[in-house]
């Protein structure tokens, strides 16, 4: 809705082009002289009626424009006055009410969908118990605890990989670099290769099943014997050729020699063997990760093999039942703001925009209506004055009395002059300020009654939606 600015605008009555124009003081005395009008005249002259035939034209041609425009403002106000009585709100109730019977719907839908499928894996998780007698419930990996598993891993890795190239550097020919090599192949296998051997292999030590947990048991000991046998061959080997290489360059050292200190190492258990103090440390830090490593794979997702994956699955389903949970309450929120800020924005768009247009276009048909008044008063009181000029000039010269209508005014018909009875037919929306203020606090009461009742509808739809979301936290909750 838009306001109208525009006023009609009256064009100038010009006394002074109309008195030249019909030549007034020359036709006046040109009558005067031959005693024109008589005076028993009743009527008008023909000067006195083309004097008051241009003040017609004048009023008709300017009461016809004036009407149009009239016309135009009453057209704007009987829709804005319609648009004012309409109840803006209810529409804005009954989309949120369908949207929130839609989100309500859709997410009953998917929680019933994920409350059965959590119930499957609980009953798959219950049935692994019974056939495992598992009596506890399983410690299954998330994100935290899988985080913390690699992380060890990963410092594990690292840190042998520094620590025993640098002890190793200056047994090997090529010095930090080569121990650096050697170092990432055997920090590969006490820590990677121990952590998956704890959770593919060890952990199935714990097994229901002695044939299986048998199997995994030789395994697990034939790899603790390996791993064990070479971290010793290792130190072995570090503490012989720190006796036997100490103050010898190593461009003099023979790959015969070299070759007979590994013979050694790998029979560390024969005679002449004594192991340093850095062998064993070497040894002790690569047997310590090597178990370290192997207990982190048993226990991560459980110390019993497949128990954590099943007990994931369910502990998956909790979590997205319960993220669904949220989404719902977020979703459910976000709706009841978003159509509150409609609401909101329809109730000032109202009350600022359209009452108050309605208000100023009430209040330019009044200005109309009392700007028609002063300029038909106006109008008058210019063709009296025309008139009047041709009168006087008329009566100074003539030797007859002059008629006795002389002396009456030039008058507009009272009807003409009153916009009420002029414009009765596009009149209905003119108003005094006392009305035109009544009407539009009558106006604003009933949009604050509608706004006030759509308040209390959606406070009713805000109750249904919290009674809703605790129904489905009943029936779909799964602790």
């Amino acid at each position: 809705m838009k306001k109208i600015d525009q006023n009609f605008v009256w064009e100038s009555y010009k006394v002074d082009e109309l008195e030249k124009k019909h030549q007034i003081t020359e036709r006046a005395k040109r009558d005067g002289s031959g005693n024109q009008p008589v005076s028993d005249d009743k009527g008008y002259s023909v000067v006195e009626n083309e004097i008051s035939l241009e003040c017609s034209n004048y009023l008709e041609d300017h009461t016809s424009r004036l009407r149009d425009h009239l016309r135009n403002i009453e057209d704007r106000q009987n829709e804005l006055t319609g648009h004012l009585k309409q109840n803006h709100f209810e529409p804005v109730v009954n989309t949120l009410e369908a949207d929130f019977n839609t989100i309500a719907n859709q997410k009953k839908l998917i929680l019933s969908e994920q409350y059965n499928e959590f119930n499957t894996y609980k009953e798959e998780k219950e049935q692994f118990q019974k056939v495992h007698q598992l009596y506890r419930e399983p410690n299954s990996a998330d994100t935290s605890k899988t985080i913390k598993a690699f992380s060890l891993i990963l410092i594990l890795f690292i840190f042998e990989i520094f620590a025993n190239s640098f002890i190793l550097g200056g047994a090997l020919m090529g010095g930090t670099s080569e121990g650096l090599a050697v170092s990432s192949a055997v920090a590969f296998l006490n820590v990677i290769v121990s952590c998956l051997v704890g959770y593919h292999i060890v952990k199935n030590i714990n097994h229901l099943e002695k044939p299986k947990k048998m199997f995994y048991g030789t395994l697990s000991v034939g790899y603790l014997f390996i791993i064990g046998y070479i971290n010793l061959a290792l130190g072995a080997y570090r503490s012989i050729a720190e006796k036997t290489l100490a103050g010898v360059a190593e461009d003099t050292i023979s790959l015969e020699k070299r070759r007979l200190l590994l013979e050694k190492a790998v029979k560390f258990w024969g005679p002449g063997i004594d192991f340093s103090f850095v062998g064993i440390i070497l040894t002790f830090v690569g047997l310590s990760f090597a178990l370290i490593s192997i207990l982190d794979g048993l226990l991560y997702n459980d110390s019993y093999p497949g128990f954590g994956k099943v007990g994931q699955k369910v502990n998956t389903l909790k979590k997205t039942i319960r993220g669904s949970f949220h989404e719902y309450s977020q979703e459910v929120s976000d709706l009841f703001q978003k159509y509150n800020r409609i609401l909101q924005g329809k109730y000032k768009s109202l009350l600022d925009n359209d009452l108050n247009i309605w208000d100023n276009n009430t209040n330019l048909i009044q200005k109309e209506f009392v700007t028609y008044v002063a300029k038909v008063n106006d109008l008058e009181d210019k063709t009296a004055h025309i008139i009047g000029e041709y009168r006087n000039q008329n009566t100074r010269v003539r030797k007859d009395p002059a008629p006795s209508y002389f002396d009456e005014k030039f008058i507009i018909n009272k009807d003409k002059k009153d916009p009420s009875k002029v414009f009765e037919d596009v009149a209905y929306h003119y108003m005094l300020d006392n009305a035109r203020e009544t009407k539009k606090v009558k106006f604003q009461e009933e949009i604050d009654a509608k706004f006030k009742k759509s308040e209390q509808e959606i406070e009713i739809i805000e109750k249904k939606s919290e009674e809703i979301q605790k129904n489905l936290y009943e029936k779909f909750n799964t602790h």
